[in-house]
């Protein structure tokens, strides 16, 4: 049998010394395993780098600049402690009562934190130094501000068409609470866009308010309802005579024209009791300078809620008597 199958000889060898070879990884694994086990259970120092982050800010304190900083412990840890510290997340976050805040500018010490610190880190790690001692950030107080609701556009009303009346806005104001430094910014609340086009029939409706910054500002209402009121517009002229001012007792001042054309669109339900008197138009003799051939005419006072407002001349020649 030997002579005719010597390969079985050969299989049962090779069998023999896989079976070694195997016995013999599974061994070197072990080993490796437990030297990798001892030698990661032993005690290291190493600096590692840490961000950290602040939360629970007094009241009235928002931060206006970047609060996350990047800070290096020296730590005293086991090997699977430093291991996971490197390869894992290294974030921490920090109760910001212990900072200083004066004049827009904060200022934490880190060095007061390292219980905090202290918690966030696992098992038997030990902070030894913490670089550097204080972190520094810009921040702003939140304010109080009531400010107007309005267009941010024009109203696109039909032709011949006008806006009889004031917008009414309810409510026509609104409290705005955010950082000073934002509501500095701030003169008017717009309403979100108005898509009605060639208008000719008056409506109130409810529109939703643009906060232009949703994140630090925060509105007393989030919306209002807007009251527009329609009519169809007409022409007009009148004469309208005008009125001298801050003239000398000791002289007397004569203009060419001593009148002007004014011409205006309003509604039909209006028009006819607009008269000469509900304007004034004025001539400030204080501003004549020397040299001056003419006056300048300016509108002083005028109807609520016309149209193409104009007039003619715009200036005046003037006569002077001592």
């Amino acid at each position: 049998m030997e002579q005719r199958f010597p390969f079985l000889h050969s299989l049962q060898d090779f069998s023999l010394e896989r079976g070694k070879s195997r016995s013999f990884l599974i061994f070197l694994a072990l080993s490796f395993l437990f030297w990798m086990i001892t030698k990661f259970s032993n005690e290291y120092t190493e600096v590692l780098t840490f961000n950290v982050g602040f939360d629970n800010f007094p009241m009235g304190i928002v931060p206006i600049s970047d609060t996350s900083s990047e800070v290096e412990l020296t730590l005293t840890a086991s090997g699977f402690q430093l291991l996971y510290y490197n390869f894992f997340d290294t974030s921490i976050t920090l109760d910001s009562g212990k900072g200083v805040f004066e004049n827009g500018n904060a200022s934490i010490p880190l060095q007061l934190s390292i219980p905090e610190i202290q918690e966030q880190l696992s098992g038997t790690t030990e902070i030894r130094t913490i670089f550097p001692n204080t972190v520094y950030f810009n921040y702003s107080q939140l304010d109080n501000k009531r400010l107007p609701i309005a267009l941010e556009k024009s109203l696109n009303v039909a032709a011949g068409f006008g806006i009889a009346e004031p917008l009414i806005f309810s409510p026509d104001s609104i409290n705005v609470i955010g950082a000073s430094n934002i509501l500095d910014t701030l003169q008017t609340v717009f309403i979100n866009t108005l898509v009605k086009t060639d208008i000719k029939e008056s409506f109130v409706d409810q529109f939703n308010l643009l906060n232009p910054a949703p994140e630090q500002l925060e509105f007393s209402d989030s919306e209002t309802s807007l009251k527009v009121v329609i009519d169809r517009f007409s022409e007009k002229t009148i004469k309208v005579p005008i009125k001298l001012f801050n003239v000398p007792d000791s002289i007397a001042l004569k203009l060419f024209p001593s009148s002007i054309d004014l011409t205006f669109s309003a509604s039909l339900a209006k028009i006819k009791a607009i008269t000469e008197s509900d304007f004034i138009i004025s001539c400030d003799y204080s501003v004549l300078k020397t040299g001056d051939e003419l006056m300048k005419l300016k509108l002083v006072e005028a109807p609520n809620q016309l149209q193409n407002l104009r007039w003619s001349p715009k200036e005046v020649e003037y006569l002077i008597r001592k």
